[in-house]
């Protein structure tokens, strides 16, 4: 599946004005230039976040649609899925979907990625790399790891045939210190969930990305 990476949408109602608010502030963002969605509400039930989805895919087109860590949702709804390393194993993940249900996964260290030569099954088709700066998105985030180590295991990912986007921390001003790196795409979270106009806030910062 070709899919364009460069502004990847990840979704937080806490900081979009609620629950349901999301998909008005995702519609919003597609004006501005989102090329890919992933739904994240860690606090959620199945139920709500499927009932959120199943209005996204009204909207999103061919903007593909990932599921955070909702391995059923995803499997009833056809959604594409990430998960994180102290989710669902990835390799019994990979074998719970669909061939052609995407999924991504978190990587953040060389040995996190080093792991992944040890699977059996096909590698991601993604991997979200950070993160790049210190983020206060996610509670339990470590520190920031820098432009240099995302672009290094951006480089290797890509040599074994997999995307890659930079996320934690990523505005308008940091995004273009990622636009000479090996990533496809960059993860944005709170400069468009909590902007004031969230269609402005993906054009400018996709702008500063690709140029």
């Amino acid at each position: 599946m070709s899919v364009d990476w460069s502004l990847y949408l990840v979704t937080d109602p806490h900081l979009g004005g609620g629950p349901d608010q999301v998909v008005e502030v995702v519609s919003r963002a597609l004006e501005g230039g989102v090329t890919v969605v992933q739904l994240r509400d860690k606090f959620a039930c199945d139920a709500e976040v499927e009932e959120t989805a199943e209005q996204l895919l009204e909207i999103l087109g061919d903007v593909p649609l990932f599921l955070n860590d909702r391995v059923k949702v995803a499997r009833r709804l056809g959604c594409h899925l990430h998960i994180g390393q102290n989710d669902m194993p990835y390799a019994l993940v990979r074998e719970l979907l669909a061939p052609d249900q995407m999924i991504g996964l978190s990587v953040g260290t060389t040995a996190e990625f080093d792991a992944l030569a040890e699977l059996t099954v096909p590698l991601p088709d993604v991997i979200g790399i950070g993160p790049a700066f210190d983020t206060t998105t996610k509670a339990d985030a470590p520190a920031g790891r820098g432009v240099a180590h995302v672009n290094a295991l951006a480089a290797r990912a890509a040599s074994a045939g997999m995307a890659s986007v930079a996320i934690g921390g990523i505005n308008a001003q940091r995004a273009p210190l990622f636009s000479d790196t090996r990533v496809d795409g960059i993860c944005v979270v709170s400069s468009i969930m909590a902007a004031d106009d969230p269609a402005a806030s993906a054009r400018e910062i996709r702008k500063a990305f690709r140029g």
